[in-house]
């Protein structure tokens, strides 16, 4: 048993990069053997020229790494300042997803995965898409995701929950 993360299974899915100038998807979450799924954004510095700017944060779904993806609904919250224990009321994200606005730096967002739903469709892969708006006025967007699954079935090691992207 991992001690140090108890049941829950923590997969990297992208490492800090800043994101100010075109798309990041972040790597493939397999989703087999799970109960439920998330996805932990963490932003760090996000800074513009304009207000306006903002990130657009979506979840894709596909049921093989290498076939075409589906944006696909979800459920976020939104945590408080660094520092503080408090996460915002739960919202629901359509296939357009949610923006994630300037004055959103140094937060996190939790993307809560429906696994059922994407299990009828024949889902089986998830993945973070973070887009910005106006990348020609971003200066900068700091940000790392982290995937967070329950497996359905407790193993000392973990069987591996990331697959590559098809782009």
């Amino acid at each position: 048993m991992n001690p140090y993360v108890g049941y829950e299974n923590i997969v990297p899915l992208l490492a800090p990069v800043d994101e100010s100038s075109s798309d990041t998807k972040t790597a493939y979450l397999d989703l087999k053997g799970v109960n439920r799924a998330a996805i932990l954004l963490i932003f760090g510095n996000i800074h513009s020229g304009t207000a306006a700017d903002t990130e657009t944060i979506t979840v894709e779904a596909a049921s093989d790494p290498a076939a075409a993806e589906a944006a696909i609904t979800f459920k976020y919250r939104k945590s408080g300042a660094v520092g503080d224990n408090t996460w915002g009321a739960i919202s629901a994200a359509t296939t357009a997803g949610f923006t994630v606005a300037i004055t959103d730096d140094n937060k996190c967002f939790w993307l809560e995965i429906d696994v059922d739903a994407l299990a009828a469709n024949e889902y089986r892969y998830v993945r973070a898409s973070i887009c910005p708006t106006t990348a020609s006025q971003m200066a900068n967007c700091v940000v790392g995701a982290l995937g967070v699954i329950e497996p359905r079935y407790k193993m000392t090691t973990f069987a591996s929950a990331t697959a590559s992207a098809s782009a």
